[in-house]
């Protein structure tokens, strides 16, 4: 070979390896970059996991000090002149331990959706046990618990529409991270042909192989490798080494998000 051609060849080659080395350098770059935002929605994720907790061991306590005030509030303001055969301590016990921590404890599992209809449902609850009482005594306790249950009640909304506040502050700053880029059809189009979407569906249950995957679509060759080609493209589905093809981390979003959206 002539000396020319070989120093030509020599360039060439020093020439894409400088490119190849530049690719990598852009690479590890990138990866860098998403690593410090992985590590920086961990982060959040895990204060916004904290904040969570706090705010649950805060409530409770919370509760536990309004219904010991309860208790005092009633031993303190209750009628002493009872009714015949109506023990007054156990009355307030009840009140206390039976309906305000129920009552509360049913709120508090509550969405904030949910909040008035649960409320709502208390009150008609404590209602119906107090149909046929016509005793003076007995309807002035009530009337002092009414005021402890709809001033612990209105407590439990504030923590519930605080806790949900916290779900929304995350969610946001998820969605904020979604890359500005990102179009609705890079989801639907890998999804809009009923063969693809079939296929998707079936990879939930395990890998399959590509002669498995024509027998659930019924195509073959160079139509199937097209469907194929479309869901591993949009990052939905890979091939192992074992030549089984899997359902990814996104494609499994995906499925996850039309099942919220169309199932029962």
């Amino acid at each position: 070979m002539r000396k020319d051609r070989i120093e030509e060849r020599i360039a060439g080659i020093e020439k894409d390896m400088k490119e190849l080395r530049s690719e990598i350098r852009q690479e590890l770059r990138s990866m860098v970059s998403e690593l410090k935002e992985f590590q920086k929605l961990m982060v959040e994720d895990r204060i916004g996991n904290v904040q969570a907790a706090m705010s649950r061991q805060y409530s409770q306590m919370a509760y536990d000090g309004a219904l010991e005030n309860a208790r005092s509030t009633f031993r303190e303001r209750m009628c002493r002149d009872c009714p015949p055969g109506e023990n007054r301590d156990a009355c307030i016990d009840h009140l206390v331990d039976k309906h305000l921590r129920e009552g509360i404890d049913q709120l508090d599992q509550a969405s904030p959706e949910t909040i008035e209809t649960t409320r709502k449902g208390i009150v008609d609850r404590d209602a119906k046990e107090r149909i046929g009482e016509d005793s003076a005594a007995c309807l002035y306790c009530y009337k002092i618990y009414d005021s402890e249950r709809d001033r612990l009640l209105a407590m439990g909304e504030k923590f519930v529409k605080y806790r949900q506040g916290l779900a929304q502050a995350r969610t946001t700053a998820y969605f904020s991270q979604l890359p500005d880029d990102l179009t609705i059809s890079e989801l639907v189009d890998p999804l809009a042909h009923r063969s693809r979407f079939v296929m998707l569906k079936s990879l939930t249950s395990g890998g399959m192989s590509f002669k498995e995957l024509g027998e659930v679509t019924g195509h073959e060759g160079g139509h199937l490798v097209y469907h194929v080609k479309k869901l591993a493209s949009a990052g939905l589905i890979s091939k192992e080494e074992s030549g089984l093809y899997q359902i990814t981390e996104k494609g499994l979003g995906v499925m996850d998000v039309i099942r919220k959206m169309y199932g029962r």
